[in-house]
């Protein structure tokens, strides 16, 4: 049930946290102050319907952007803590592959030229 009740809460804060919802709640606002006092529904001066609905909006909205922004940063955290295990991983990877190239580079510079030119030479006559 938690878990359901994360993806709700997530996915309703990723929807009224989004700027199409900003653009359609000013649309809204914008066409009810405009209708209104056009049919006599809500009075013109102060819009007490309308306060009331955006108002009870607000107060329903709070609590679950709370949770949601909860979820979410809880998910960036786990998501945070796998890239740093990775990349703690890739860094160890690549300092015992730098030792052994470091190895590697110490066994070829100790070669003597001599001998890297008769191997050569060897080739050339195969």
């Amino acid at each position: 049930m938690k878990q359901w009740n994360d993806k709700v809460a997530a996915v309703i804060t990723q929807v009224v946290t989004s700027m199409w919802f900003l653009y359609g709640f000013v649309v809204f606002i914008s066409l009810w102050m405009w209708l209104a006092p056009l049919i006599h529904w809500d009075r013109s001066p102060n819009f007490p319907v309308m306060l009331y609905w955006v108002n009870l909006f607000q107060a329903l909205m709070l609590p679950i952007l709370a949770v949601g922004q909860m979820v979410l940063n809880r998910a960036g955290e786990i998501r945070e803590k796998r890239e740093f295990e990775i990349v703690e991983k890739l860094d160890r990877l690549l300092a015992h592959m730098n030792t052994d190239l470091s190895k590697v580079h110490k066994e070829v510079s100790s070669l003597d030229v001599s001998t890297l030119e008769k191997s050569r030479s060897c080739r050339e006559n195969s």
